[in-house]
Formats: structure tokens, C-alpha cells, sequence
């Protein structure tokens, strides 16, 4: 723009003006959000490790393996443990779509509680089994809700000779048959850090303790006395609490370590005998079970890029996990596990710990025959078995033929390579019948509920399935496995003796019925056998214990009266006693209104929720469970059910067997539904 001003000579001067203005900003192209971008490709990257692509080899520019190629292939060399660990399945695999179970059945627990109180009219033996619970004193809220302690936690470890004396018994008597770990690796740790607790790592500490826990757990008061100089009750006590303290110190709920969690797991093993309330204890094993889902170990580590021996290893921990959970949510009441959706991780190799070292970079092949890992082997199998079957809408003959060839796949694999004079075979051999026994009564349970009346053959089938596995534990019981006596004896078959118990009340005159009530008898005396009787550990308080008797007395007194002049045995005349000791306490306490349920200080041990606490046999200050234990815990198989729709034999299925208003059915049949039973 021109403009004219007048000089001072009174000249016009025509001088240009830029006259600026603000021009339209030009539009900026929006950015993307960088957070929004990390987060998709995460989630990309997460999907593609579902699928089994190799992330850390994409980004490196090395060759792509796909899905199902050597997990050597896919691991670079120099790669690291700590390198892994930053795949996604060490952050849990939050992405990954999971196949919920369907299926899974409410069990109640006053189900089987009337069952065992055998009629509503019967109030002496009312709720045995939440009595029998409410008696345990511990209820594991220390371990959530820690109350800080005067006591060092290093004063709380053994003398190192000691250390090595419950090492030595954690690998005879607890490893063969809870494999969690490698054995030859643990034990180098131990030696280095028994040398020097001062210095001792927070995550080595939490497991030694659960291992001195178990291995004192799995040692009668005698071998303590002998080998500790103390009673079993004191040194459990010890190492309990210097477990609870040292998973609190090590930061149990936050923790991803697996070395923490194999102890959590340890501790939750040797508190199998009810020292702690089976209801706190499904709590304890629900925090185990989410610990590992958080750090992965429910997606196999083949697929992910781990070395051999870390797959190894949390394979072996994942599935003791799971069988652990199932376990206690049998005998808690719950029903069902936690575990609500499939895994993939796969079955522990078929290896022994001497085939397997930290370096490896090639998983070692596949032993033909028997291992070290043999009791563990068949016991997933049994598991990986069931899971199948219970999906199943399969009739009933192609369930029995797809058992049959699973018992062909065991005895194949496994069984027949099993010497009997061998501790480890011997119970592998005769669990594994037990297991198998369970399997084939497992699907004629929907029969057994939604039918009033069962065939002959089905009732047959039932009462030899059920006569089969006691014969089999008691060959267990009278073997020369003392090492495993721990486990036998938290493994008793309880849903066969009450399916005896409640089929002899109708069934008397025939061969079958003779062979139940021998097998009763050889019960009975073999825990007189290896119990040693004291006076003041007898179970005469147990509400279990007392339900149980009382149902055998009437399945006896339905036999006596068809027979009579019929010799009445030695467990039947105790438990006449215990009863009428028990019904008298009971309207005692009933007119005062002041009964209390009685106090287990010690655990298990008091209140008798042992193996004998039916039988009311000693329990040789072993302290372990058999038990209501082994049969609601176990329900189907030993350690392998959770309670589904048709498959499991849980709280409800004893409510159908035995009827609650005590009349007898019109044709004097067992196993025919409900109201089958007179009082």
C-alpha cells in the first residue's frame, strides 16, 4: 500500500506500507495418541503369542518360527531366563481368550451332612461335618493377616546337620510324589544357603521352610523324637509359622517368583491333615492358583520361547497346583476348584531329574518305561482323563470303552514296567486302581441321581467298584511303604465305605455283602496294627467320627437281624460304645444348652479327623488325614475331580444316596435314589 507524506522541503514523498495481517492457520494433521498406539500393539503382540509367534525373534530380524516348531529353533543362543521373562505370558497373557467349563455343580454341604446323620430325628449326630470343621482352631488368618512377632526368622531355621537330615527325608519320603521342583538344583541352593542364613534370599528362605514343614508333616512323633530330639506337634509348629513369616517377608501377594510360590505350595501340602479348617485352606490355594495364572504357568512354556528346563519346571508346578486346588475345594464344600477354564499347559515329561539341567537347550526325549516321575505321571493323567470325560455327552458304552483304552494307555505306558517290591511302584500301582475304580463309577453317577430306581447290574457295578478300591487301599496299608504312609493315609477311598455302608443296610445274605463286611474287618484291624493306641488322642469327640459309626451300625443291625446269632465283631461292639457315649453326652449337654463344639488345639491329631476317625483307630502322632479328607476332597478320583454336573460325586451325590426323612423305600433295594433308607 502507497501512502504520500510532506518532506520538510514541502516535497511529497510516496513512501510503500506493508500492512500485515494474520493469515488462516493452516490445519495441523492430528497426531496419534502414542499411549493408544503402545497399547494396540501390545495387544497385537499379545494375540500373536497366542498363537505362537515368536516376538523377541520378529523384532531381532531373526527367522520366524511358526507354531509347533523346536523350541530350540525359536530361542536365539545368548539369550537369557531375564530375557524371556519379558514375553507376555510372564505377564500373565491378560488377553488371551479363555474356554470357560460348563457344567460345574453347586454342592451343599448340609447335603452331606445329613447323610451322615442318617435322619432328620437324629440331632446327635447333626451337622457332623461343620461341627468337625468349627473345631479346628486355626483358620489361616494368620497367613493373610500377619501379626508381627518378636522371634527372629533365622532363630526359627535348624541347626545345619538338622537342615540336612529333613532335606534327606523331603526327598524320601515328600519329592517322589509332589515333584515341584528339580531336585539336584535345590539341593546345591540349600547347602550354600545353609551355610550362611545370615545372607539368605528372601525366596530361598519361604522355600526350605515349607520344606522342613512337609518333611516333619510326613514323620511319625517316634521319628521326630529319634532324629529332632523334640515332639512332631513342637517342630510343626515352628516351621508353620516360620513359613507364614517368611511368605509375609517375601511379599507373598505381589510376588512372581516361583520359587515363593513352590513353597506357598509345600505349606499348603503339609496343611492336607487339617491343622487348618479345609474352608481357609481352599483360600490358601485359591491365592496359589491365582498367583500362577498371573505369572503364566497355565499356557505351556513350548509355545513362548522358555528353555527346556524352566517349561519343565513350571509344568511340574502348575499341575500340583491344580490338583492341589481340586483337592481341598472337595472337602471345603465348594464343589468345584477355582480353575473355571482350560489350560494348556501340557503333562511333566516323562523324565528323571538327572535328565534335566538349567542350561539345556533341547528338551530331552521322552523315557520309555518308569521314572522318577511315575506316581506324578499317572495321577495328571487321571486328571487330564476326567477333564475329558466330564465334557463328554457320550453314552454310557463309549465312556467305558474310551476308559478302557485309557487304562490300556497306562498299563502300556506306565504299569506294566511297575515292579510291586518297589515302595514308589507298589503305590503307584494301587492308586492308580483306586483312581481307575472312581473313573467308571463317575459317569453312572447322573443314573444313580436322576433315576429313583437302578438296575441290578448298576447296583452291582457300584458296590464291586466301591469294594474294589477299599480292597485295594488296604493292600497299601498292609505293604512295606512306610515312607508313603503319610499319603496313604490322606487318600483313603471315603465314598466307597459309605456306598458299602449304605448298600449293606439292604443288601445281607449274599457273597458280596460277606466280602464288605471282611474288608471292614481287615480295615479295622490294620489301623489297630500300626496306630499306637493312646488313651487320650482317641477321637470320641468327632462329629465325623460318630456319624460314620452310627451309619454302620445300622447297616449292621440290618445284618443281624437277618442273621441272627451272627458273631458281632470287635469295631462293631467299640462303636456301639462310642455312640451310646455320644448320645448321652449330647442329652447332657442339650438339657444344660451349653454344648460347645470341642477345641482342637493341636489340628488334626485332637479332633481325630484322621483316617481312623470313623474306624476310631490311633493315629501314631502322624497327624495326617484319611479322611473325610480323601473322599469329598477326592470325591471321583483321588486329587483329580472338581464337582461338574453328572461327573462329580460331591456333598450332593451322598444326599441322594441316603434318605433324610428315614423311611425305606416299598422293595427293599439299595442305591434307589432318595428316600430309600429307614433310620
Amino acid at each position: 500500500m502507497c501512502k504520500l507524506y510532506e518532506s520538510e522541503s514541502g516535497m511529497y514523498l510516496a513512501v510503500n506500507t506493508l500492512i500485515i495481517t494474520r493469515l488462516p492457520q493452516k490445519k495441523r494433521k492430528k497426531r496419534f495418541a502414542e499411549a493408544e498406539l503402545l497399547a494396540k500393539l501390545r495387544r497385537y503382540e499379545d494375540h500373536l503369542n497366542a498363537y505362537g509367534a515368536d516376538i523377541d525373534a520378529i523384532n531381532s530380524g531373526g527367522t520366524v518360527s511358526l507354531p509347533g516348531t523346536s523350541n530350540s529353533k525359536r530361542t536365539t543362543e545368548g539369550s537369557s531366563v531375564d530375557q524371556h521373562l519379558q514375553l507376555p505370558i510372564r505377564r500373565g497373557i491378560k488377553h488371551a481368550n479363555h474356554t470357560p467349563w460348563t457344567g460345574v455343580n453347586e454342592e451343599q454341604l448340609f447335603d452331606t451332612e445329613d447323610m451322615l446323620q442318617g435322619s432328620s430325628e437324629d440331632e446327635t449326630f447333626a451337622k457332623p461335618i461343620t461341627r468337625t470343621f468349627d473345631a479346628i482352631k486355626s483358620d489361616a488368618g494368620e497367613m493373610l493377616f500377619y501379626t508381627p512377632t518378636d522371634e527372629r526368622l533365622i532363630d526359627l531355621h535348624p541347626p545345619m546337620v538338622q537342615i540336612f537330615r529333613l532335606w534327606q527325608t523331603f526327598l524320601d519320603n515328600i519329592n517322589p510324589i509332589i515333584k515341584i521342583f528339580h531336585a539336584p538344583t535345590i539341593q546345591a541352593q540349600i547347602l550354600e544357603a545353609s551355610a550362611d542364613l545370615d545372607n539368605i534370599s528372601k525366596e530361598m528362605e519361604v522355600l526350605m521352610f515349607g520344606i522342613y514343614a512337609t518333611a516333619i508333616s510326613s514323620l511319625t512323633d517316634l521319628e521326630c523324637n529319634n532324629m529332632f530330639g523334640e515332639d512332631k506337634e513342637v517342630l510343626r509348629l515352628r516351621y508353620s509359622g516360620g513359613v507364614r513369616q517368611a511368605l509375609h517377608r517375601a511379599g507373598l501377594l505381589r510376588t512372581s517368583n516361583v520359587t515363593i510360590l513352590q513353597g506357598l505350595v509345600l505349606y499348603l501340602v503339609s496343611c492336607l491333615n487339617f491343622h487348618i479348617d479345609p474352608r481357609s485352606l481352599f483360600c490358601l490355594t485359591g491365592i496359589a492358583v491365582r498367583i500362577g495364572q498371573r505369572m503364566g504357568l497355565c499356557y505351556d512354556g513350548s509355545s513362548h520361547g522358555l528353555k527346556p528346563f524352566e517349561t519343565e519346571m513350571r509344568r511340574r508346578l502348575w499341575w500340583q497346583i491344580v490338583i492341589l486346588d481340586i483337592r481341598v475345594a472337595e472337602v471345603s464344600g465348594a464343589g468345584c476348584s477355582s480353575l473355571t477354564y482350560m489350560w494348556t499347559t501340557k503333562l511333566p515329561s516323562n523324565v528323571n531329574d538327572s535328565s534335566l539341567y538349567p542350561d539345556m537347550r533341547i528338551p530331552p526325549p521322552e523315557h520309555k518305561g518308569v521314572t522318577e516321575m511315575v506316581y506324578v505321571l499317572l495321577l495328571c493323567e487321571a486328571t487330564s482323563h476326567f477333564n475329558k470325560m466330564r465334557s463328554s455327552q457320550e453314552p454310557l458304552h463309549v465312556k467305558d470303552k474310551e476308559l478302557d483304552d485309557f487304562v490300556a494307555h497306562l498299563e502300556n505306558t506306565y504299569l506294566q514296567y511297575c515292579d510291586a517290591s518297589i515302595p514308589l511302584h507298589a503305590l503307584s500301582i494301587f492308586m492308580t486302581r483306586i483312581r481307575i475304580a472312581k473313573l467308571r463309577m463317575a459317569p453312572r453317577h447322573p443314573h444313580l441321581v436322576n433315576t429313583k430306581q437302578m438296575n441290578a447290574d448298576d447296583k452291582d457295578m457300584l458296590f464291586s467298584l466301591s469294594l474294589d478300591m477299599i480292597q485295594n487301599h488296604n493292600t497299601l496299608l498292609k505293604g512295606n511303604i512306610m515312607r508313603f504312609f503319610w499319603h496313604i493315609v490322606i487318600n483313603v477311598p471315603f465314598p466307597a465305605y459309605v456306598c458299602l455302608l449304605v448298600s449293606l443296610r439292604t443288601r445281607i445274605q449274599d457273597e458280596m455283602a460277606d466280602k464288605a463286611w471282611e474288608a471292614f474287618m481287615e480295615v479295622f484291624n490294620l489301623r489297630a496294627k500300626f496306630w499306637d493306641r493312646r488313651e487320650e488322642s482317641r477321637p470320641k469327640d468327632s462329629a465325623i467320627h460318630a456319624a460314620v459309626a452310627n451309619l454302620a451300625l445300622k447297616s449292621w443291625d440290618a445284618r443281624e437281624k437277618a442273621r441272627p446269632g451272627i458273631e458281632v465283631p470287635a469295631m462293631i461292639v467299640k462303636f456301639k460304645e462310642e455312640v451310646r457315649a455320644k448320645k448321652a453326652k449330647f442329652s447332657k449337654a442339650e438339657s444344660a444348652q451349653t454344648e460347645t463344639p470341642p477345641q482342637n488345639e493341636g489340628g488334626f491329631d485332637d479332633v481325630a479327623f484322621t483316617d481312623s476317625f470313623w474306624m476310631d483307630q490311633s493315629n501314631d502322632g502322624m497327624g495326617q488325614a484319611a479322611d473325610l479328607g480323601s473322599g469329598l476332597m477326592n470325591g471321583i478320583l483321588t486329587g483329580q475331580e472338581n464337582g461338574s454336573v453328572g461327573m462329580g460325586m460331591g456333598w450332593d451325590f451322598w444326599n441322594d444316596l441316603i434318605p433324610m426323612n428315614g423311611k425305606q423305600s416299598g422293595n427293599g433295594q439299595g442305591f434307589n435314589g432318595p428316600n430309600m433308607y429307614s433310620s
